[in-house]
């Protein structure tokens, strides 16, 4: 078994992960330039990250007892950039990292909502938004007339380095500059359109379409839509969707369902009913014998999907009438007497009708 990446971190072949982990930690505080000055040992530095890197993976570490380094040297799937992302997370938890300049602008956020209707077949909206636009009077400088100076917080670097406390002592970190945004320049004087924000409120009409079958709370993604910064970048606008819900009619993912109520003869000889649809009514043939709750299934009748069309599925509610008139008591008291057989309730009826 290889041992040299064991040994740089001071762990046995055998440690669990929280144990590499601590010995990261104390090794990487130990021998890293900030926390170390000018005698840290930066080839030593190097050797643990690599050791941290490869032994705080599954694979790469198996691989590594088996066939030493070059089990681990020269392969870069999926398991190794998450663990190199595990690795840079650990990295700036223990030692910081700086910020970066914003490359484009906020995203936006914003709901809208549909009929059933329009969910199935489709719909384009018109919506008017405010976001931020990148001001035209200072080419989003925010210095009127463009006239800026160098930042005197960070000397035109657009860095500022700061010494921070933490769990390992105190440590040198390099930050954007808060004055300047990391531009290195600030306004000689602000200009008097945007404020020196280089950026301004401006109210937008978007047209966008809402494609046949989106689901309720689906979220459309339009690109470019969003806040645009001051060096004229634009993030994305959310739609969030919400589908109303129709009064006979319900959804569940694709499918639809509805209730439709018929009379004890319907029931027993079978009849058509119209059944309420997003788009249109359309017919649907009960079967005599239909029991009450039954489930009729139609196929292709629901919602539009991806490949094809979801179901329609009608449940069947007998209405047990109230009141009887004689000729119809006489057909149930005829039926009462009937004997007991393995057919069901309407199919006996059925034969008295």
């Amino acid at each position: 078994m290889a041992k040299e990446y064991y040994d740089l971190l001071g762990v046995s072949e055998n440690a669990s992960q929280d144990e590499i982990k601590k010995a990261y930690r104390k090794k990487a505080k130990k021998y890293h330039p900030d926390s170390n000055g000018d005698d840290a040992d930066e080839e030593k530095f190097k050797k643990i990250n690599k050791a941290y890197d490869v032994l705080s993976d599954k694979d790469k570490r198996k691989k590594y007892d088996q066939y030493g380094k070059q089990g681990v040297e020269g392969h870069a799937g999926r398991g190794q950039r998450q663990a190199a992302s595990n690795f840079q997370d650990l990295f700036e938890e223990i030692f910081g990292g700086g910020s970066r300049r914003q490359s484009r602008g906020q995203d936006m956020k914003i709901n809208t909502t549909i009929s059933l209707g329009e969910a199935y077949n489709g719909v384009e909206k018109t919506v008017k938004v405010s976001r931020n636009s990148q001001c035209e009077a200072c080419n989003g400088s925010g210095a009127e007339g463009g006239n800026t100076e160098t930042c005197p917080e960070c000397n035109g670097e657009g860095r500022v380095r700061e010494v921070e406390r933490s769990i390992f002592g105190r440590r040198q970190v390099v930050k954007e500059c808060s004055r300047c945004s990391g531009r290195g320049e600030i306004p000689e004087k602000d200009c008097s359109d945007c404020g020196g924000e280089g950026v301004r409120e401006v109210e937008e009409t978007i047209t966008f379409d809402i494609p046949a079958g989106v689901q309720d709370g689906q979220r459309l993604r339009l690109e470019g839509k969003g806040h645009e910064n001051r060096e004229g970048r634009s993030g994305d606008l959310y739609v969030f969707i919400t589908v109303e819900a129709h009064e006979s009619l319900e959804r569940r993912g694709s499918d639809l369902y509805t209730v439709k109520k018929i009379g004890v003869g319907d029931a027993a000889l079978g009849c058509e009913v119209t059944v309420d649809r997003p788009e249109k009514q359309i017919s649907v043939d009960v079967p005599s014998g239909t029991q009450p709750g039954q489930v009729l299934r139609v196929k292709g009748k629901g919602m539009p999907e991806r490949f094809g069309s979801g179901d329609l599925y009608v449940k069947i509610d007998v209405e047990i009438p109230e009141s009887l008139e004689e000729d119809e008591k006489e057909v149930f008291e005829e039926f009462r007497k009937k004997p007991e057989s393995s057919k069901s309730f309407f199919e006996s009826v059925k034969d008295f009708i």
